[in-house]
């Protein structure tokens, strides 16, 4: 009994909704390449694409292109190439070798240690950094980098 009191019940919500919604008259069916807003009204849809977007740079003064085309102009003195040895010796460009780059930053982290200056405490970092900068030589890490016997020759032994 209490069953079929649901059923009827049940079947009753769904008639009863199914009539309200579609007895509404101000519902309309969308036309198809029609847009609405959220009120339900119709948009208008311009038929030539145009853009709301306006946007002009802002104009350079005269002074300022002066001295910039000035600092162009003015070229300092060529650079003298370094020498085989100093190019050796320099850390400005790091070779393409995974065994440079760990040299690279080990001795970077080392000078990091050893910015406050050297002392009893830190000694140790400076005799490493040494034996980095040899290490750093002769494998050639700041020109074309090691060959393939540079590795265990250059290796610093304890």
């Amino acid at each position: 009994m209490l069953l079929l009191l649901r059923l009827v019940i049940g079947m009753f919500v769904i008639f009863y909704s199914q009539s309200c919604f579609s007895s509404d008259p101000d519902t309309s069916s969308l036309v198809l390449g029609s847009v609405l807003n959220d009120k339900g009204q119709p948009i208008e849809i311009p038929s030539k694409p145009q853009s709301d977007f306006n946007y002009s740079p802002p104009t350079i003064e005269e002074s300022k292109r002066s001295s910039t085309q000035a600092r162009v102009a003015k070229k300092s003195p060529p650079k003298k190439d370094k020498s085989r040895k100093q190019q050796l010796a320099s850390r400005n460009s790091v070779a393409n070798d995974p065994g440079c780059r760990w040299l690279n930053g080990r001795m970077n982290s080392l000078e990091r240690h050893l910015s406050a200056g050297v002392n009893s405490r830190n000694r140790h970092y400076q005799t490493e950094l040494n034996i980095r900068q040899d290490e750093w030589q002769c494998m050639k890490c700041g020109a074309e980098g090691p060959k393939q016997s540079d590795h265990a020759s250059c290796q610093y032994r304890r």
